[in-house]
């Protein structure tokens, strides 16, 4: 198979499922009302309720589901081949990542904006709300730690491009501060201004690149995420992620130009096979080409964020089609991109080096390596272009952190209430403090990307929890559920298998107590809640 037709089928398919699947589900399932008041209007509080332009919050949406994990997922799946990660990706974006996230959305609009697991107290009850409080809580500190990794690890990879990555902090800040203070600014431009400005930088850091080290970097990404979750959603998240929004199309318009161009030349073969069914050292290719792949196909993750903060910014319920199942096919189309970079980037000989077997790539370095073959091809220096994909990189990892700070923050502060633990654990800063402690613990454990499997594995049992959510929901709406019970099934099964995997073979053996705990945790209390949710599913049936 040849590259361009990766791309192609991809670009086609997402583009027919927003047309028609999209539809159905937003018209014929969800009938979305533009009429019905957002919670960004009734609870309107210039911090985290605020009504906000489309485009704004489908930026800060997508940049911060997108994240590193869309990226890295399909890396790590390609030493399977490329044939299970790419069926995965566009079949599982399409049929199960997008509906999962749409409804997730949709069910925190008509519940208020509240999140994932309070809103379940009014579908499945106080046990199961409090069972998924812990699985929520432990699934964002595996993502705060994951990502401080990758992030440190291309901080010190690629140090020409450090100035560029801290310097969308201030120009963030300004764009936030100018929109909040009113003045007639247009946002396009002033994103576009900041890009430019970071991408100027990249030359500057190529004559004075910034080497400080690996554990350095963790402790700066430490102070960093916890300045960053404390800040109003107006002055960092929303500026920023518009600025991503650019850098993410400005990525992918320039990965498929190069992939284009290396076609003409004739150097668009794939280095890697279609299938290995057992690479050295690997886990089995079922569960975990699903499970690897977890933002770049379906994520639990993404109910986070999708009953966080974007029901909280959303000013119209008809635009929940184009946040919720188009910004998921939109990140489909750059995990597509990102399993490009590994198994054509890096050519047959860079194929063979970082995939003898499992554990010898430095997944986080692969995209910035394979998709400066990308710009070569259309006269990108090699520097120029590893830094630039190495930035895009840092970038959305960057914002994943900021929204997994706050989502801890929100996550902590509603299971305060539900566990009557006092007003002060609501609190804005003290509930973030107990989900920092966890990150800053998993980040000098020195797991670094052993937490992957488990990470992907919280991932999707979250996702499958979400989707039996929104079923349930739509069952006390008499709505069609089959677009939601099929993904579940299928989603809890193999979530379930690879976290039971990951612990029996690997952490228990290996004495790694920490990933013991957190993945018995998180495989018990998603257990006890698909008991309830079964009970409270054939009592509905009466």
């Amino acid at each position: 198979m040849h590259a361009l037709l990766f791309i192609v089928i991809a670009f086609i398919l997402y583009w027919l499922a927003y047309k028609f699947y999209a539809t159905y589900l937003s018209e014929k399932i969800w009938n979305l009302d533009p009429n019905r008041q957002t919670p960004s209007y009734k609870y309107e509080d210039g911090f985290e309720f605020v009504p906000t332009r489309t485009d704004v919050v489908f930026g800060h949406h997508f940049v911060s589901v997108t994240g590193a994990a869309p990226i890295i997922g399909p890396i790590t799946a390609a030493i399977w081949g490329w044939f299970p990660a790419l069926i995965w990706i566009v079949l599982g974006t399409i049929l199960f990542g997008a509906v999962h996230d749409l409804g997730s959305l949709v069910t925190s609009l008509r519940h208020d904006g509240r999140g994932l697991a309070d809103y379940l107290n009014d579908l499945l009850g106080p046990i199961a709300t409090r069972l998924m409080y812990l699985v929520a809580f432990f699934l964002l500190v595996l993502v705060g730690a994951v990502f401080i990794h990758v992030i440190a690890v291309l901080l010190e990879a690629f140090p020409q491009g450090v100035y560029s990555i801290w310097a969308e902090i201030p120009l963030a800040l300004i764009i936030g501060i100018l929109l909040r203070k009113k003045y007639k600014i247009n946002i396009y431009l002033a994103s576009i201004i900041a890009v430019a400005i970071m991408y100027f930088l990249i030359w500057v850091g190529t004559l004075y690149p910034v080497e400080i080290g690996y554990w350095p970097w963790v402790v700066i990404l430490l102070v960093y995420m916890f300045a960053a979750g404390r800040l109003p959603v107006w002055a960092l998240v929303q500026p920023r992620d518009f600025i991503n929004g650019i850098q993410l199309v400005l990525a992918l318009v320039l990965s498929s130009v190069g992939i284009i161009a290396l076609s003409f030349m004739g150097e668009a073969t794939l280095a890697a096979p279609a299938v290995r069914i057992a690479p050295e050292g690997a886990p089995p290719i079922w569960p975990f080409v699903m499970v690897v792949i977890a933002c770049g196909a379906i994520s639990g993750f993404h109910s986070l964020v999708a009953s966080g903060t974007t029901p909280k910014q959303l000013q119209n319920e008809k635009d929940a089609k184009a946040v919720g199942y188009g910004a998921m096919v939109t990140e489909g189309y750059l995990a597509v991109i990102a399993l490009l970079t590994a198994v054509v980037g890096l050519g047959v000989a860079g194929y063979q080096e970082w995939y003898p077997a499992w554990g010898v790539a430095a997944w986080p370095v692969v995209f910035p390596e394979g998709g400066g073959a990308f710009l070569a091809a259309i006269g990108i220096p090699v520097v120029f272009g590893t830094t630039f994909f190495a930035i895009v990189l840092k970038s959305f990892a960057m914002t994943t952190l900021d929204s997994c700070m706050r989502l801890t923050r929100i996550c902590f502060a509603e299971g305060a209430d539900r566990f009557k633990m006092g007003r002060v654990c609501q609190e804005r800063t003290v509930s973030m403090l107990p989900g920092f402690i966890v990150i800053a613990f998993l980040c000098f454990t020195e797991y670094q990307m052993e937490m992957w499997p488990v990470f992907g594995a919280a991932n999707q049992i979250l996702a499958a929890l979400a989707l039996i959510a929104a079923a349930v929901f739509l069952k006390t709406l008499k709505k069609p559920t089959v677009s939601y019970i099929i993904p579940f099934i299928i989603m809890i099964v193999t979530s379930m298998s690879a976290m039971g995997y990951n612990v029996i073979t690997d952490y228990i053996p290996g004495e790694k107590w920490t990933l013991v705990i957190i993945g018995a945790i998180i495989f018990f209390a998603a257990l006890g809640i698909v008991i309830t949710a079964y009970s409270t599913w054939t009592k509905k049936q009466e």
